[in-house]
């Protein structure tokens, strides 16, 4: 695979289990460690309107899950999401975080495995931020096969003759037509790669990326109830899935729900700064914003 846009440093490669691998960015920052984990289809490389934000107060460390971004699939095809919860754990190892002190932030499949991460490993989090982690409860998971995002990633156009051409595609069209223009362009500099004949591709494959739709199901509640992880849930009330995220703070009992008008799924993406500022509240240990806030806690 060709390196990283604009001539920034490649990732380390680090290995997380017998014989996978997992590509590790260093996004800048001369803080303590954080760990920013992506959502399905992107990866460490592509928010960076809100990471370059997270620099800020610390070293901000980002590694692309199996067969995302310059992190190669697995040859057992394994997508579970508990496994790749487990390889957080070896990025946690690598680092060199101690039990307790794991700042994080994440985004979809990046908030609910490091949820996941903590349950294999518990008291592993010091403190988080999670927007809308898919956890589902178990009367509404999908079954292996049967997540409807299977069979639409399948479809998805994968090369495009440039990413101009890939701008007017995605800019012109839902989920993308809706995100900050700089939160595009830093997704198409690094959520693609350059092909010889000078056009492009994502750099997470379709059938990569449908079978980590497949590894979701065993993202439910009933693997966080008891947890103790300290984590504020960001949530969009401008929804498909309308309660996504509400799940996983049903179990946690000592989390914190925050919601915000007018965002999506894509939040992240859509208000970088508004969800950087919350996050960046949150691991420092301060008060988030958001629009509304609701509370479980423990003490």
């Amino acid at each position: 695979m060709s390196g990283p846009a604009g001539g920034v440093p490649a990732p380390e490669m680090v290995e997380v289990a017998d014989g996978v691998e997992l590509a590790l960015h260093c996004l800048g920052g001369d803080g303590p460690p954080l760990l920013f984990v992506h959502a399905t289809g992107f990866n460490g490389r592509t928010y960076g309107p809100l990471t370059s934000r997270l620099t800020e107060h610390f070293t901000v460390w980002a590694p692309d899950l199996r067969a995302h971004g310059w992190s190669p699939p697995p040859v057992d095809r394994d997508f579970l999401w508990t496994t790749l919860a487990a390889d957080l754990l070896g990025i946690v190892d690598h680092l060199g975080i101690a039990q307790g002190e794991l700042d994080c932030v994440g985004h979809s499949i990046g908030a609910a495995t490091l949820l996941l991460a903590d349950t294999l490993r518990p008291g592993t989090i010091g403190r988080m931020y999670g927007y809308e982690p898919v956890v589902w409860r178990l009367e509404d998971q999908f079954g292996p096969g049967e997540n409807p995002l299977i069979a639409l990633t399948t479809k998805r156009r994968e090369e495009f003759a440039s990413r101009g051409e890939a701008f007017e595609r995605f800019a012109s069209r839902p989920p993308f037509g809706g995100v900050r223009a700089d939160a595009l362009a830093s997704y198409l500099a690094n959520g693609f790669e350059d092909l010889p004949d000078g056009s492009v591709r994502l750099r997470c494959r379709a059938a990569d990326e449908a079978a980590t739709y497949d590894g979701e199901w065993v993202s439910t509640t009933a693997r966080l109830e008891g947890s103790a992880t300290p984590v504020v849930i960001g949530k969009g009330l401008e929804m498909t899935f309308e309660d996504i995220g509400v799940p996983a703070h049903e179990a946690l009992p000592n989390s914190k729900l925050i919601t915000y008008h007018g965002l999506g799924h894509f939040g992240p993406f859509e208000a970088p700064d508004v969800i950087a500022s919350d996050a960046l509240a949150t691991v420092l240990g301060h008060e988030p914003a958001g629009t509304h806030s609701e509370t479980n806690s423990t003490k």
